[in-house]
Order: C-alpha cells, then structure tokens, then sequence
C-alpha cells in the first residue's frame, strides 16, 4: 500500500459520498400507498412474500417480509412479521395470513435503541402478528433448493447438540440468529467473540481457500480453482443471508482473486472500496447501520496492519502467525473502540487476546459442521457418530474459552459513550499511527493529524453536553436530566436498563442525586439491576420501607435521605402527591405517602402513565 491510494478517484469518490450521506441522510418515513396506513386493531387477510430467512425466537418464528395484498387490494411496503405455530417457512415463499398489521412497538427514550427507527432505516414502518396461516406458495426453485440447505444443516445441528451448542454451532457456521442462554450470550459478549456468531467475511475467505485447495489439487492452473471457489463462495454467501458484511467480503474476495489471477496486487483494497460504494449506492441507509460501521470499520484496520506493518518477518514461523494473529485482532478492536463505548457501552480488552484462540477455533469448527452435514448423507452410523463426537469437544473447548475469557477482570467493562468531537479525534490519532509507515515527511503529517485531533478534542471540550429527556417506563415515567456535569433523576420506576443507557449515553457513569416517589418496589423498579452505575443520592419518602424495596436500597450502595413535601434538594422541589381522577382533573389525596415533584419547569407524578395520561407530563407556568 502506498499513500498513493488516498489520491485514487474512486477512494475520494467514497469517503465524500459517505460523509453527505451521514451528515444529511433523513429517517426514511412510508410513501402514500405503503401498507402501514392500513394498520388496524382488528385481524385482516394478507399476502406477504418473505424476503429473508427467519429466526427462532422461542414460539415464534420472526422475519421481514413484502406486503403484496390486504383485504385483497394490492399494496406495498415492507413489515416485520411475528408468526407463532407456523409452519417452516423459506425466504421467497409467499404466504396468506390472517393477522393484525400495526405500528412498530418500539419506546423512543434516550440513549436507548430505537427499533421502530432501526426498521424505517430498512424501509419497513409496520408490523404483523400473524394469528393463522392459510397458505403457503412455494418459493422458486433456485430459493427453494438454497432454503432446503440451510434448513437440512440446521435440522442435522439442531437434532444432534443441545440447544447452547447448536446456537453457537449455527451461528458460526451460517449465522443464524437463533436462540441463545442469555448468560451464555453476555459472555459472547464481555470475551469479545461475539462476531463469531454472525456470518461474516472471515467465513467467505475460509470458504474461498478451503474450495481453492482441495479443487487445486486436481486441477492444473489456476482458472479453475478460483472459478470453484469464489462459486461456492457465493453459494455460502446465498445460504448465510446475503447481508452487508457477507456482501462486502465477497466483493473482496472476488477483487483479490480476480488480482491474484492478474497478477495484481491492490485487489483487496479495490474491492473493499467497491464494496462499500455498491452496499451504499443500493442502500444509502446502511450508513446507520451498526454492523455495517464494524464490518467495513474492522476490515479496513485489518488491510491497513496486513499492508503497512511487517513486524513478524524474522520470528520463526510459529511465533510469527501469533504475533500476526494478535496484532490483527488488536487492530480490529481498536477500530470499534467507539462504537463499543457509544452503541453498546461496553468494551472487552480480553477480545485482543481471545480471538487468538477463537477464530482459529471458529474456522475449525466451521469446516466440521460442513463436514458432519455431507456425512450425514452417507447414512453410515459409526462416521457420523465420530464426526459428531470430534464436533463436540471443540465445541465444549469453545464454550469453555468463551466463558474463561468473559470472567477475566479485563472482560466486560461498563463504558459511558464519548462525545463525537473526542471520537472524531480517536480516528484521526488512529488513521495517523496507521498510516505512519506509507509518507516519507512524517513530520508534516504527523503535525497535520495532530492539527485536527487539536481542533477535535476542542470541539468536545467546548460543546454543551447538557440533556434534559423524559424517560418512559411500563408503568411509569423518569425525568432524566444532566447539567453541569451532574446527573439527576426524579422517578426511579422504569426499567433499570432504560435508566442505565441514558446515563451511559450521557457520558457518565454516576447518579448524583435520584429522586423515588413512593417507598414501595415498583418506584424502585430502575435500582433492581443496575450494576456499573454509582448512585450518590437516594431521596426517599419518610416512613417504614417494605422489605422488599429495602432489599433493593440496599444493592444500591447509595446514601440515602428521608424527604417530606416542601423540601428542596439538588434543585428538585418536592411535594405533596397528585393524582389524576376518572374525569380527567387532578387532585391532591387526603392521605399518601407517596410524593410529586417540579423541577426543570417539569410538574411531575411518576405514576401518570399507569393512570393513562402520557400526554399531559407537559411543562407547567
């Protein structure tokens, strides 16, 4: 690589349509004649095409799917579709169904992921419970035969491990997003290995190299070879799902192999350019994407060490494909350093060290779950008992290494989310140490990176990070406010994930002051699991604290302080408690222990939307 690549036409063409494209790229929202303005409460008949394949999710069977016809009319759109006690369905198949079409369930709170935006950025705005399927159109023959693979491998799996090991067993092999032990999940998580269980370009190339082997060894040249290769490459990529990284890794291999054929060696880098251009130009909207940000954001870290670095060149050969595998897994995880603190508010430093053993392992056990599915064709007892044997303990060692790793102090830690002028100057630091190797006057770029994280990190230094939101529960609602650098809550009633990715999303990682209305355990509801977050300041109503809450003060850590109406403290005025009644006008109980507030121009009850009012938590004059 040479810094002749940033000049390239076609680069230059990328980065600025990608850059307009995240600076001024709306939400999408649905056309005149989309199907989520026929959404109703009541069942209606429709005929929807499934356009992908669809997940397990403990009853249900969930997909994204066409909308063809309601009530017989024809129509368009795209919903999300939940199908309980359906039969198996294949991508293309067309269904009849008989269902509730509805808006998206998705609670907009900060700092929370947003589903009902996640889906618009994929063109669906609706969705669909199905209650009774009344027929199934068969797909067409090519998706019906690629359907039947991937639904064959995943029977043999699903038949001959349990439910852990097959989940992690499918999902490495062909990444379906099955069902998974959540403990088993937040390990995946806090080891760093959780890209193992998605389909990406690491299981494209192995696909790639495996098939150019095993063909070149009984044919001469080449052609040939590649021509079967990047074929079953992709078939694999058909049967895993087609997605953003799957794409893009094809597109690559096919531009190193088509280079390697040519006897060109910058394939890698054209491809990883068209790549992206053709994701972003048929679907603008992947910009947002989180896995198409890692995917293309790991694999670009990746090219850059592959290219510019050669620090293994004398170490024997042993210790070299270590220090390889090491220094390319720690520059994958530097690349993402910000979208774990920003998307998922957690990083893992064990991950530099697990997918050492990981990934060769995953490939490992990727090559055997194809080798027991063709097995399981001969019908010969004894081998496939065998293979499934040898399946199993590299499956148990992986599962055991996932959760060795997940434990490790350095695993899992709780990550508030940078502002973007601190993340915009990590990347220029980063393009800098990179990128070093490829100019001759280091001097000057270095200075010139250095000039940009300068005005970076003074961006973030000098831009207002105050946030005032509210926060809505089940039951009930949170005032959710940082200024100056100090967190307040007032209501304590949603969920404690709610609570805690707004703080995390904030950029902090403690509460200074929260305020309960009541003593009971549903006005503590966001105390209950909320490890990782400080709590300074726990104001409570004076009175006997029920066993229950008590246990929950107590996790805590938090000081606690007896409060009674006509108070103030951290600015918060506390009051005697409101209520609305059946005629829609507020009055004040003769007898209640529990309290109301006013704060930030907020008149507040934490029980409002329990009573049905989540339009009036207005500001009061």
């Amino acid at each position: 690589m040479t810094s002749d690549f940033y000049k390239r036409p076609l680069f230059l063409i990328l980065i600025i349509y990608a850059l307009v494209l995240f600076l001024f790229l709306p939400i999408p929202s649905p056309k005149e004649d989309d199907a989520s303005f026929l959404a109703e409460a009541r069942a209606q008949e429709m005929v929807i095409k499934a356009d992908s394949y669809p997940s397990n999710r403990k009853d249900k069977q969930v997909f994204s799917a066409k909308i063809l016809r309601v009530n017989g009319e024809g129509t368009k759109g795209r919903a999300y579709v939940y199908c309980k006690g359906c039969p198996p369905i294949g991508k293309g198949e067309i269904l009849t169904v008989q269902g509730v079409l509805g808006e998206v369930r998705s609670e907009d709170n900060y700092g929370s992921f947003n589903w009902k935006n996640y889906l618009a950025r994929r063109h669906i705005f609706s969705q669909i419970d199905v209650r009774e399927v009344k027929s199934v159109q068969r797909a067409s023959l090519f998706w019906r035969v690629i359907s039947a693979i991937r639904a064959d491998m995943l029977k043999v799996f699903t038949e001959n491990f349990d439910a852990n090991l097959s989940a992690i067993l499918s999902g490495i092999a062909i990444g379906e997003k099955g069902d998974i032990d959540k403990g088993l999940y937040a390990a995946f998580q806090d080891s760093g290995a959780i890209h193992l269980l998605v389909a990406s370009g690491g299981n494209v190339g192995f696909v790639t190299l495996m098939v150019y082997f095993l063909c070149s060894l009984f044919f001469a040249g080449r052609f040939l070879p590649a021509f079967a290769a990047l074929s079953a490459a992709l078939f694999y990529t058909l049967i895993a799902g087609a997605d953003a990284p799957l794409i893009r890794a094809y597109i690559m291999t096919f531009a190193a192999t088509a280079g390697l054929l040519l006897g060109r060696k910058s394939g890698v880098l054209q491809g990883f350019i068209i790549a992206a251009l053709l994701i972003l130009l048929f679907n603008p909207q992947s910009i947002f994407d989180v896995g198409f940000q890692m995917s293309f954001l790991a694999t670009l870290a990746i090219i850059y060490f592959v290219c510019n670095f050669n620090f293994t060149a004398r170490l024997p050969k042993t210790a070299a494909w270590a220090a390889e595998l090491f220094f390319i897994s720690l520059s994958a995880q530097l690349a993402l350093l910000p979208i774990f603190t920003n998307c998922f508010h957690k990083i893992s430093f064990a991950a530099v060290l697990s997918n050492i053993f990981l990934v060769p392992l995953s490939g490992l056990i990727m090559g055997g779950a194809f080798l027991l599915w063709f097995v399981s064709f001969l019908h010969i007892s004894f081998i496939f008992k065998g293979a499934c044997f040898l399946l199993k303990i590299l499956l148990v060692i992986f599962n055991f290494l996932v959760e060795a790793f997940a434990n490790t102090p350095l695993a899992g830690i709780t990550a508030p989310a940078w502002k973007t002028g601190y993340v915009l100057a990590y990347y220029a630091a980063l393009f800098a140490v990179f990128n070093f190797p490829l100019f001759k006057n280091k001097k000057r770029f270095f200075g010139l990176c250095g000039a940009l994280c300068a005005l970076f990190l003074l961006h973030a230094f000098f831009t207002n990070d105050d946030i005032t939101a509210v926060l809505k529960g089940r039951y009930n609602y949170s005032l959710f406010v940082k200024e100056n650098g100090k967190v307040i809550v007032v209501g304590a009633g949603v969920s404690p994930k709610t609570l805690k990715s707004a703080v995390l999303s904030s950029g902090s990682k403690e509460i200074d002051c929260i305020f309960a209305s009541s003593r009971y355990k549903s006005a503590l509801y966001a105390l209950t699991d909320i490890e990782g977050i400080k709590i300074k300041k726990l104001y409570l109503p004076q009175g006997d604290m029920p066993a229950a809450a008590a246990a929950i003060i107590a996790r805590s850590e938090a000081e606690i302080y007896p409060i009674s109406a006509g108070e103030e403290h951290c600015a918060v005025y506390v009051e005697r408690a409101w209520y609305y009644g059946k005629n829609g006008e507020k009055y004040t109980p003769v007898k209640s222990d529990n309290l109301s507030f006013r704060f930030k121009g907020y008149d507040f009850s934490a029980n409002m939307k329990a009573y049905g009012y989540e339009g009036v938590f207005t500001r009061f004059n």
